[in-house]
């Protein structure tokens, strides 16, 4: 962006801070923000969609952006007041201008496709959506198939089907004679959306983001992303999912760059992952962008040159190993910004800095009019020593209006520490003396094994230094005596030969704690992901539970394990062994169906 100075280092930040914020948004509302960058840069190209690697590109300037904007949002002001918009959509030329659209004349509702039919049904119940964006039967993520449980369960939602070119309930045809756009613009403080903030299992939380918010970060994350007026960034990331919606998509509109969509299924596709790297050079891309998994999956499918543009590699929604980091840049020559926040701060609240130091480990720096507190895990009422982990606590402008449907705004006060309402983020850090964020781990992913908490960024530092690792992940498993053993998950870089026991030899050397030295490692073929390209540790969890009671019940009883709400870890025993509640409430874990217990 031309006028923010560039991120350095604190200097950049503190000459951000120097004005105030108003100075540096691109409009107060996400309608204010298409319009202006239409008014400024009109016939540029805003967006590209690519269907697949080669196939032809459906272009979009920043003026038939704002157009089709516009009209998409006096359809949804039609239905009166302020209507919550729901799409299960992909990637689709019209996506972006619909989402937008749903945000100006209401309240957009991105929802994971990938969810069970209840569960998407039942956060269409909660918010009282009207309308529902989703793919035809042309569709490859199999939403389609679960609307006939939806029509079914919501007779009175209106299901708009997209990216179709002929049959019912098109989007075109429902468009056809509503082209005004509102009269009016929504206010910083509306609700603009709505982002769900669980996995695939349980209900999940909703949080929700005002045009303030949203304002901010579209700027912020242009700012902490190094964007520029004119650059091209591929974007592979869903856009049910904060990051992908704002880094892939608002910010880009602000900064007037150019986004590149890699297809409906984006870095879920094989193709598209192929020919990432091939994408990148034909398409000129500036930076690129991705969480650690894919990180990994594009190394391995790397071959030099790298892209003579991309300045340098963004990554999120997961820290990523610091010897990774090094591993990756040395093989490609592309720097890595890491980037951390969350989806109750509409984004990110530090970034490495474009124009400064990359410090493999470390999550960057605070961004501009973003407040960082780190608290003692053994007293909260204090704040941590320098350089101990602990909690992280967050204040900025882009902290969230709080959870649907819940008392409050979910923030706090931290007495004696810093005043003001502070969001507790969940995650484990500290602040090196030059004020780079550390982060070891998450406060929910903390293995107990008796007296020690027991950080598991330490584990996965020391397996993922081997040259043999591609990922590593680990995680406690139930034990009746100390409450939890570490345990590893690993998966293998292209034609290693390791062993667990050779893998669990080299590594242990390189933790010094012997509590946190791991009981089991076992090679994986691939890492379980969430659908933001996370390893999904929820459910490495469940197949460490799964070990750990194979261990107590003979081969007659089959075990079932599953995720419930709360974080609880729900077993399914049949036949039930007599006691199974006591051994498994022992255990940390609960028996979901005790009735035939003693049937056995």
């Amino acid at each position: 962006m031309t006028d923010w100075p560039l991120f350095d280092g604190p200097a950049g930040v503190a000459r951000v801070e120097a004005q105030p914020l108003s100075r540096w948004l691109r409009g107060r509302t996400i309608p204010e923000i298409v319009r202006g960058a239409a008014e400024a840069c009109g016939d540029d190209r805003a967006y590209r969609f690519l269907e697949a690697p080669e196939a032809a590109p459906v272009d979009r300037t920043f003026r038939e952006i704002l157009e089709t904007t516009g009209r998409m949002a006096g359809a949804f002001a039609t239905l009166g007041g302020r209507p919550v918009v729901a799409s299960l959509l992909p990637g689709l030329p019209d996506t972006l201008p619909l989402i937008f659209a749903a945000s100006w004349a209401g309240v957009i509702l991105p929802i994971n496709p990938f969810l069970e039919a209840a569960a998407i049904i039942d956060m269409l119940a909660r918010t009282d959506a009207r309308v529902l964006l989703a793919e035809g039967p042309s569709g490859r993520q199999g939403t389609f198939g679960k609307l006939a449980a939806i029509r079914a369960a919501l007779p009175d939602l209106e299901i708009v089907l997209c990216g179709e070119p002929d049959g019912p309930d098109r989007l075109e045809d429902w468009l056809d004679a509503r082209v005004a756009p509102p009269p009016s613009l929504p206010e910083p403080a509306d609700i603009a959306a709505c982002f769900h903030t669980g996995g695939t299992t349980g209900l999940p939380k909703i949080a929700r983001l005002t045009h303030a918010n949203l304002a901010f970060m579209a700027v912020l994350a242009a700012f902490g992303g190094g964007m520029r007026k004119g650059d091209v960034l591929p974007c592979g990331m869903p856009l049910f999912h904060v990051g992908g919606l704002v880094f892939g998509g608002l910010a880009p509109v602000a900064a007037r760059a150019s986004v590149v969509q890699l297809g409906r299924a984006g870095f879920r596709d094989p193709a598209m992952l192929d020919a990432f790297w091939r994408i990148a050079a034909r398409e000129g891309a500036d930076i690129l962008f991705a969480p650690p998994t894919v990180a990994l999956a594009a190394l391995d499918r790397f071959a030099p040159p790298a892209p003579s543009r991309v300045r340098h590699w963004v990554s999120s929604a997961a820290p990523l190993p610091a010897a990774t980091q090094r591993r990756f840049t040395k093989i490609t020559g592309i720097a890595i910004k890491e980037a951390w926040g969350l989806t109750e701060a509409t984004l990110v609240l530090t970034f490495t800095p474009p124009g400064g130091e990359s410090r493999p480990g470390s999550v960057g720096l605070r961004l501009p009019y973003c407040e960082l507190v780190v608290r003692s895990l053994q007293d909260p009422r204090s704040a941590a020593a320098p350089g101990e982990p602990g909690v992280v606590m967050a204040c900025s402008p882009g902290v969230f209006a709080g959870y649907l449907g819940q008392d409050g705004d979910g923030l706090t006060e931290i007495p004696g520490i810093a005043p003001g309402r502070w969001l507790d983020t969940g995650d484990v850090g500290y602040l090196d003396p030059d004020g780079y964020l550390v982060l070891t781990g998450r406060a929910k992913d903390m293995i107990l094994r008796g007296g020690h908490n027991i950080d598991p960024a330490v584990i996965e530092e020391a397996f993922g230094a081997l040259d043999e690792v591609a990922a590593v992940a680990a995680v406690g498993r139930p034990d009746a005596r100390v409450g939890e053993l570490p345990v590893v998950f690993v998966t293998l870089t292209p034609g290693a030969g390791a062993t667990p026991a050779t893998l669990m030899a080299r590594a242990t050397d390189a933790i010094a704690e012997r509590a946190a030295h791991p009981k089991e490692v076992t090679i994986v073929e691939a890492m379980p992901l969430t659908a933001v390209g996370k390893i999904d540790k929820v459910a490495l969890r469940q197949r460490a539970a799964l070990s750990a009671l194979r261990a107590l019940y003979p081969d007659h009883v089959d075990i079932a394990v599953r995720a419930g709400a709360g974080g609880r870890t729900l077993v399914t025993l049949t036949p039930c062994p007599k006691g199974a509640a006591e051994d498994l409430s022992a255990l940390g874990l609960e028996l979901e169906r005790p009735l035939d217990e003693g049937s056995a």
